[in-house]
């Protein structure tokens, strides 16, 4: 008989009183392995009376074991640990060795106090049990569809728990499987390593190591060759890579044929000088062929003589060639631009205030003129004579993207759909409404009217977006129409079914950008036929003068329903924006297609048209007649966010 287990003995004789200490405060067994199981505890606080007197000091714990059931007293089983050290095996282990694999052993906790008094609680605080077993066996199989090329890879168990226990194992065409063992309990992984010639098998799911289970894991090479054929600039040195996989180019002719040998996503990159340009190729199978064409920039054009009545503009650049078409009903249109960047970056997005916009990705632009030929280009990536479109460069602060309301607003300042939208209201009214949802709010201004003019007219080709597109919400209607009228149309470019002029229109994601109601856009005053324009908006205000720039063309005061014949161009600082300079002489069907309203004094911009306005309205729509003061029920506002 131990020390403990007499003094206990003793004590029960002398019939020793004092307070016993309480419950075990953690008291865990687990399977270590085969032979051995580990244990955690911590012993019970000392205990106070109200008073916060002392009654109790603990003094340690006594921890019996037995393979029947759980010991009742510190004299039944066998002795486990005595220990004093508290705290001690709180979080570290401590080991319960030479048991036999497969019995169940019942552990029993008795705190004593410093007096010697014994917890007897069976309270299932003071109790445990485990059976000790084996850590989880992992076999791995590996098949091989052809071995003629096939040398070895390296196979890795990858304990994500503990990494001092992750093995490997070499297998070769005649050594196909292994097996690892996991200690129980642990995170692992298997990993399988490439082979030059033969798909490469994903990695297993995590998986946590049961006590004594096997697993099995099976995965195959195949051997296979797939081309990926790149054209690229000329000149260029041209790679295609893969982890730890590269392989370069002979030539540098602009044409090239890699032949490659995994499964998975492939780099092919081109670089001169300091221009790169890369797109990636995903790989999935043998006798696989895919193509993939690298620019260092692509410039995508158009161009129209400014004195012909034709609305049309001839492509240039990577435009030539390219067509586009709208959608109406569920006949889905078609255009080249879908894999051409920005157009291909367009999106829908639901951003965390739960407003619905379209994600315009930064481009780069240049307008200007030769003669009497317009030109209007669009760069992907930054080149020589473009700049940064304004809408993605406000107040000097550079931006990847911006959002534009995917819908006219509503009356709860959202960009949703299913809604009315929000009317009746001064340009300042919705300029402070938009700007209090928070940073980067504000209402669409006329950087962002620009943007969406000129992604248009490049894509499509025609001042004449009613005819292309849908003539909008626009002919003979009694009142607004409520948002999402288009979302089912197939792209999102185009009109629902119906009667063309009785429909929403919607182009890449934004609802009704012509038709419906009007929109108030920011960054643009008139006075008596003069244009100010500004692209900070923290300095939008009304009727002023103030911290905008004056535009280098001018309009006249006395248009009333003019169809605009020429779009001014700024020879200052802001060719990106196209508002009238010349109307009256044109049609809904010549030169900018769109009508055009003015008048003297301080006015403010609205863009679009409504929904009576007929051919009037269109992508150049302009009025110039309101001042800052007015609201109707046919004006509106659309949303605009730039992320910091």
């Amino acid at each position: 008989m131990s020390w403990a287990e007499a003094k206990w003995t003793v004590d029960q004789i002398l019939q020793k009183v004092g307070q016993a200490p309480n419950n075990m405060r953690a008291f865990t067994a687990y399977a270590k392995s085969k032979t051995s199981v580990g244990l955690k505890f911590l012993e019970p606080a000392d205990s106070y009376d109200s008073a916060h007197n002392l009654l109790c000091s603990v003094g340690g714990v006594m921890i019996r074991m037995s393979e029947e059931s759980y010991p009742t007293k510190p004299t039944e089983g066998t002795l486990v640990i005595d220990n004093k050290d508290l705290g001690k095996y709180e979080n570290e282990e401590y080991v319960v060795s030479s048991l036999t694999e497969g019995t169940t052993y019942y552990f029993s906790a008795f705190p004593y106090s410093t007096q010697g008094v014994y917890n007897l609680s069976s309270n299932e605080n003071n109790r445990a049990s485990a059976t000790p077993a084996n850590g989880e066996t992992a076999n791995v199989t590996i098949t091989i569809d052809d071995d003629s090329a096939f040398t070895s890879v390296l196979i890795t168990c990858v304990d994500e728990t503990d990494g001092q226990y992750t093995k490997t194992a070499t297998l070769t065409k005649t050594q196909k499987t292994t097996s690892f063992n996991i200690p129980i309990g642990h995170t692992y992984h298997i990993e399988y390593g490439a082979e030059d010639g033969y798909s490469k098998p994903e990695n297993t799911s995590p998986k946590v190591s049961v006590a004594g289970a096997v697993s099995n894991y099976e995965a195959t090479y195949h051997h296979f060759t797939a081309t990926i054929n790149v054209t690229y600039p000329a000149g260029a040195t041209l790679t295609c890579s893969l982890d730890e996989t590269t392989y370069t180019a002979t030539t540098t002719t602009g044409t090239y044929q890699f032949q490659v040998h995994k499964v998975g996503t492939w780099t092919v990159k081109a670089v001169s000088g300091g221009e790169t340009a890369s797109e990636q190729v995903i790989i999935t199978s043998d006798g696989q062929t895919e193509s993939v064409e690298l620019s260092f920039v692509k410039i995508y054009g158009i161009s129209r003589d400014v004195t012909t009545s034709s609305p049309a503009w001839a492509r240039t650049d990577n435009a030539v060639g390219m067509t586009a078409t709208a959608s109406v009903g569920a006949s889905a249109g078609n255009s080249d631009f879908d894999n051409a960047m920005p157009w291909k970056g367009m999106k829908r997005e639901t951003l965390s205030t739960n407003d619905v916009m379209v994600k315009i990705p930064k481009f780069y632009y240049r307008r200007y003129k030769e003669g009497n030929v317009e030109h209007i280009q669009i760069a992907d990536k930054p080149t020589s004579g473009f700049s940064v479109h304004p809408l993605f460069n406000h107040a000097g602060q550079e931006s990847e993207y911006a959002y534009v309301g995917a819908y006219k607003t509503s009356s709860n300042n959202k960009s949703v759909t299913g809604a009315s939208p929000q009317v009746s209201q001064t340009r300042a009214t919705f300029r402070s409404n938009a700007k209090a949802k928070g940073s980067g709010w504000s209402l669409i201004d006329i950087a962002a009217v620009s943007a969406i003019q000129m992604l248009m007219l490049v894509e499509f080709a025609d001042n004449n977006v009613q005819n292309k597109i849908g003539r909008g919400y626009c002919d003979g209607n009694s009142g607004s129409l409520r948002t999402g009228s288009c979302d089912s149309v197939p792209n999102l470019t185009g009109r629902p079914s119906g009667t063309d002029g009785k429909t929403g229109v919607v182009y890449r994601g934004i609802e009704d950008f012509w038709g419906n109601v009007w929109e108030w856009v920011d960054g643009v005053n008139w006075n008596g036929g003069t244009y100010y324009v500004c692209n900070d908006p923290s300095k939008y205000a009304d009727d002023t003068a103030s911290n905008y720039t004056q535009l280098s063309f001018t309009g006249s005061t006395s248009w009333g329903s003019s169809y605009i014949t020429v779009e001014g161009l700024d020879t200052g600082a802001n060719p990106h924006v196209m508002l009238p300079a010349t109307a009256g002489s044109g049609s809904e069907s010549t030169y900018y297609c769109d009508a055009c309203w003015s008048s003297t004094g301080w006015r403010v911009f609205l863009h679009g048209g409504a929904w009576y306005l007929g051919s009037g309205c269109g992508l150049f729509t302009a009025l110039l007649h309101s001042s800052s003061s007015d609201s109707g029920t046919a004006l509106g506002s659309r949303l605009l966010y730039i992320p910091s």
